[in-house]
């Protein structure tokens, strides 16, 4: 149970550090959408990377839950979510 607590204590911070990344502030539109397009360029490689890792990992016999490669890209994916709508958000919104 520790090693979960763990787990999860780093993904809830490199969900934080995603956002602020998310949110940084640019001088100029273009820049801000060029920043969001980055930001959500690396989430989708992030997720791409956890559904490779998942795919290659070999559950044992009596596992009965879902596939590892589901369960990778859930977690992963709730992690940079927050930072890529921030990201988006704020590269659509009019100056």
């Amino acid at each position: 149970m520790g090693d979960l607590m763990g787990i999860g204590f780093l993904l809830l911070v490199f969900a934080v550090v995603w956002l602020v990344v998310g949110l940084v502030p640019m001088s100029s539109p273009a820049a801000q959408k060029a920043w969001a397009r980055g930001v959500t360029g690396v989430s989708v490689i992030l997720i791409l990377g956890a559904v490779l890792y998942g795919a290659t990992v070999e559950p044992s016999l009596d596992y009965d839950g879902p596939s590892p490669a589901l369960v990778a890209l859930l977690v992963v994916a709730i992690a940079v979510a927050p930072g890529v709508i921030a990201a988006l958000v704020r590269s659509g919104r009019r100056n």
